[in-house]
């Protein structure tokens, strides 16, 4: 069962000029000293989930941070290289590099293409200046735009832009703008995150000193502002947070969303092979350093009972637009999806929040809206 399940691969780079306010990740602010041993670490943990796992098969890899384009070209290319001979390649592997606009030329954007990146996610956040700089953003508007019109001359087709919204004093007429540059510049896919204000983050500590933040009725208009504005444009939301052209939908991703295994890498990354989770330890010099002394690395395990996967399994396939296949749910879990949370259903059918299409339970336009709410209904 398990050989025959597709594998998904993240490498969390943990390395940023600098900690934006908002940030709570995994990450140190970086000269570049560890970075040759922090990739050498990360080769040799493959090594050992490869015999662990007996190098299982992977159709995507993905580059996390942090700033994973701080990385050489020639660094990338090498834990690439590393995933490729440790595991077995599936067909056209996706391999997402995340990248910052600054600091991304194109003679540098052609060598991460050329070191084996075929999906670029670029952290834009916003083209608005005065955001960017309340977010803390080392790049202007204009850098992210022609870092996005460079990666389409260097050979990236496809692409992927992380925007932020529910900014202070954002209203909805300049995020339609702000979305409507993206359309015209035919960016096949955005990723589309409201402002969340994390433990312990300089954000929050600003909020609690009186920054005001935009209302929820004011984060329900963006939201639907960014749904109608670029459904009408030919965009598929696809997942609560992301809409792609068709064709463009990020493979590794849905990995995540379907319930499919993954294998993390990297200080902080967490891995999933039913029915265990676990993750390594944050700390970035000590999970390096136990890697070079051969030591363990994991911080944190669990294993699942069976009525948390099923819940994990309504959680996440609630966030897909074609939502939870109920057939699928029952195979797994030897119960249907009425019998185990007929009630909450039927609740949640009546206020208009979710519906059956077919074997699919899934959300509603109105459930979208409300998307925290009705899934966290079934906890």
């Amino acid at each position: 069962m398990l050989a025959a399940s597709l594998f998904g691969l993240y490498i969390h780079v943990p390395f940023c000029f600098k900690r934006c306010p908002y940030c709570a990740f995994v990450l140190i602010e970086s000269d570049g000293s560890l970075h040759e041993r922090f990739v050498g670490a990360v080769e040799r943990q493959m090594e050992r989930a490869a015999a662990e796992f007996d190098r299982p098969p992977f159709t995507s890899l993905y580059f996390g941070g942090g700033t994973p384009s701080l990385l050489e070209p020639a660094q990338i290319a090498r834990l690439v290289e590393a995933a490729r001979t440790r595991f077995v390649a599936q067909g056209n592997v996706e391999v997402t590099l995340e990248a910052n606009p600054d600091g991304l030329g194109l003679g540098r954007l052609r060598d991460f293409l050329g070191a084996g990146v075929n999906r670029l996610s670029l952290g834009a956040q916003s083209t608005d200046d005065r955001e960017l700089e309340f977010l803390g953003r080392t790049h202007t508007g204009r850098q992210a735009l022609e870092t996005y019109h460079a990666a389409r001359s260097a050979g990236f087709h496809n692409i992927s832009v992380d925007l932020i919204f529910g900014l202070p004093n954002q209203d909805v007429e300049a995020w339609k703008f702000a979305l409507e540059r993206w359309v015209k510049a035919d960016v096949p896919h955005l990723s589309l995150y409201g402002l969340t204000v994390e433990r312990g983050t300089p954000l929050e500590r600003r909020r609690q000193n009186g920054l005001e933040l935009p209302a929820d009725e004011t984060q329900k208009a963006l939201y639907e502002t960014a749904i109608q504005t670029l459904s009408r444009s030919g965009y598929r939301h696809y997942e609560i947070s992301n809409f792609a052209r068709p064709g463009f939908e990020s493979r590794h991703n849905l990995g995540y969303w379907e319930g499919r295994p993954y294998l993390g890498f990297g200080p902080g990354a967490h891995s999933y092979v039913p029915p265990c989770r676990w993750a390594a330890i944050s700390n970035v010099p000590l999970f390096i350093e136990r890697i070079e002394r051969g030591e363990p690395v994991t911080g944190m395990e669990e294993r699942l009972t069976v009525e948390q996967r099923m819940l994990e399994r309504i959680f996440l396939g609630l966030r897909r637009a074609e939502g939870v296949f109920a057939p699928a749910f029952a195979e797994e879990f030897g119960v249907s999806i009425e019998q185990r949370y007929g009630p909450i259903v039927a609740e949640l059918m009546d206020l208009g929040l979710v519906a059956w299409r077919g074997g699919f339970l899934a959300l509603t336009p109105r459930g979208k809206l409300l998307a925290d709410s009705v899934i966290g209904r079934f906890a």
